[in-house]
C-alpha cells in the first residue's frame, strides 16, 4: 500500500471541496455532469469528442430505437453518471442473434442493454440519485500505440487543468478487474506523466498498489512502467485546454482524452470534481502545483503548454542511473544555455556552439542548494534572447531587503549540465556584480550529487 506521508503538499478531499471547487460555478457544474450538454459545447467549440448516435429520455425511446442496425464498437452511458459506473462498453456483435461482446468478452443481450437503460433512467447511476437520460455514442478505435498495453478497453489520458494551466496528467489503462473502464477506483492502472515530455514516470494499479512494470502484449512479457512515450502529446494539452476555455465557469476541472488512431485527441468527458489518486501516480501534491499558478494571467493556449512545460516538468531520465550512473557537480560548473532558433547572441567572448541540433552558449553557474529555483543575470539573459515578452512565463512578486516592492520575470530555459539537459523555469536577477552570472538551485539539481569541493 502506498504511504502519502513522505509527500508533502498533496491536495486533500477535505481541501478540493472547501477551496478549489468553489472554482467552479453551479452553471459550470451543471454542463460537467452531463455528458450530453458538455459534448454539445465541445462540438461546437471545435473539440473533438466521439460521435452522438443516439439519446434516450424515455423508456419508450429505448425500446423504439433499432439496436440491431448497430454492428458494434458503441458505448452506452449515463448522461449524469460518475466514477465510471453503469458505462457499459460494446466491442461487437456476438455469436448469437440478439447478442453482443463487451470489451472484456462476456456476451450481453440485447434485452440486457435495453433493461440497463431503463436503470439509468430511473437514476442509479446518477450522481445525485435522480432520473437521468441516455447517450449512446461511438467507441474510439484504439491508438495502435496503446494496443500493446491492454486487452480489456482504451486506455485514456486524464488531464487537470487549473486557472487554464495544465498542472498534472496521468494515463488510465483499463484491466480486467476495471470492466474495460479507465477508472482506477475500479481497478485500473493509472500511470504518471512528465507534463513537458509526455513521457510515463511512475505507476499505481487500483489506487494504492505502486508497481513497477505492466504487460506488453505486443512483446508479451513485462516492460517498465516509465518511458512510454503518449502520442500527439501537444494536442492533447491543447485540447484539456480548450475544454476550459470552452465550459465558462470551471476554474478546476479533469479531462479525460482519448486517442482516436485516425482522428486523434477525442475529449470523453469532464470533470468538475476530478479525484485525486492522480498524485500518487506522479508523486507530486495538486495543491503545491496549483498554489504556484493562481494568479497568472494567461495569454494564450501555447502560453498555458509553455507553463505547464517549465513549471511541472519532471527531472525523469529514462534509465539514467543505469546507463549514466550518478554525476557530481562541483561548486562551480560550466552549463550550456540553449540559444532560441535564429537569434544571434550580443556576445564578445562567448562564441555559440553546437550541442545535438541546438545551439549553445557556455555559461558559468553557481550551484547553490539555499536556492530552491535557479535564477540569470538579466543583462545575459537580455543578450542570449532569453528575456523577450513572448518567452517571459510570468512575473513574481517579491519584497527586497530594502523593503522595496518589485516584479521579476520568470522564463523559460533550456541547458545542460554534465551532458543531462534540462528545462525549467529560472528567475531572471541582478547579478552584474557578480561573477558567475547563472545560479543553479536545488529544483534543477535533482538526480545529481553536490560536491564540497572546487573542480580544479
Amino acid at each position: 500500500m502506498f504511504d502519502l506521508r513522505p509527500y508533502r503538499q498533496f491536495l486533500t478531499k477535505n481541501e478540493r471541496n472547501k477551496v478549489y471547487l468553489r472554482k467552479n460555478s453551479a452553471e459550470g457544474k451543471l454542463v460537467a455532469d452531463s455528458k450530453y450538454k458538455t459534448k454539445r459545447i465541445l462540438a461546437k467549440a471545435g473539440v473533438g469528442v466521439p460521435k452522438l448516435i443516439a439519446r434516450f429520455k424515455d423508456e419508450e425511446a429505448v425500446e423504439r430505437f433499432e439496436w440491431e442496425k448497430l454492428e458494434g464498437n458503441f458505448v452506452v452511458k449515463p448522461v449524469s453518471g460518475y466514477g465510471g459506473e453503469g458505462i457499459v462498453i460494446i466491442r461487437r456483435k456476438g455469436r448469437k442473434p440478439e447478442e453482443w461482446q463487451k470489451m472484456n468478452g462476456e456476451a450481453v443481450r440485447t434485452e440486457d442493454l435495453k433493461q440497463h437503460c431503463k436503470e439509468i433512467l430511473a437514476g442509479k447511476y446518477s450522481l445525485r440519485g435522480m432520473a437521468d437520460s441516455v447517450i449512446l455514442e461511438e467507441r474510439i478505435k484504439i491508438h495502435p500505440m496503446f494496443l500493446s498495453l491492454t486487452r480489456a478497453g482504451t486506455p485514456d489520458v486524464r488531464v487537470v487543468v487549473y486557472n487554464k494551466i495544465p498542472v498534472m496528467a496521468m494515463l488510465r489503462v483499463p484491466t480486467e478487474e476495471s470492466g474495460g473502464k479507465s477508472n482506477l477506483q475500479q481497478g485500473a492502472i493509472g500511470l504518471g506523466i512528465d507534463l513537458a515530455t509526455g513521457i510515463t514516470t511512475f505507476g499505481v494499479e487500483g489506487k494504492e498498489y505502486l508497481m513497477e512494470k505492466i504487460y506488453d502484449y505486443g512483446k508479451k512479457k513485462l516492460r517498465k512502467v516509465n518511458g512510454i512515450k503518449v502520442p500527439m502529446w501537444r494536442e492533447i494539452l491543447e485540447t484539456a485546454v480548450n475544454c476550459q476555455k470552452a465550459i465558462a465557469g470551471l476554474g478546476f476541472l479533469g479531462v479525460d482524452v482519448v486517442l482516436d488512431k485516425e482522428k486523434g485527441p477525442m475529449v470523453l468527458e469532464v470533470n468538475a470534481r476530478p479525484g485525486l489518486s492522480i498524485q500518487i501516480c506522479n508523486k507530486a501534491g495538486l495543491r503545491a502545483r496549483m498554489e504556484k499558478v493562481e494568479d497568472i494571467e494567461v495569454r494564450s493556449v501555447n502560453h498555458a503548454i509553455t507553463l505547464a512545460k517549465y513549471l511541472f516538468g519532471e527531472s525523469f531520465f529514462e534509465k539514467v542511473e543505469v546507463k549514466e550512473g550518478v554525476k557530481t557537480v562541483s561548486p562551480i560548473e560550466v552549463i550550456r544555455v540553449r540559444i532560441p532558433k535564429g537569434f544571434k547572441p550580443d556576445l564578445q567572448k562567448s562564441v555559440p556552439i553546437k550541442q545535438g541540433k541546438h545551439k549553445v552558449v557556455e555559461v558559468r553557474a553557481k550551484v547553490d542548494t539555499g536556492a530552491f529555483r535557479s535564477s540569470i543575470d538579466k543583462t545575459l539573459a537580455e543578450k542570449l534572447g532569453l528575456l523577450t515578452e513572448e518567452r517571459v512565463l510570468y512575473y513574481r512578486h517579491y519584497r527586497s531587503s530594502l523593503g522595496r516592492h518589485n516584479d521579476r520575470p520568470v522564463i523559460g530555459v533550456t541547458f545542460w549540465l554534465k551532458g543531462r539537459r534540462v528545462t525549467t523555469a529560472v528567475n531572471v536577477a541582478d547579478r552584474h556584480k557578480l561573477r558567475t552570472k547563472f545560479l543553479l538551485g536545488r529544483k534543477d539539481l535533482s538526480g545529481f550529487l553536490v560536491s564540497s569541493f572546487k573542480a580544479q
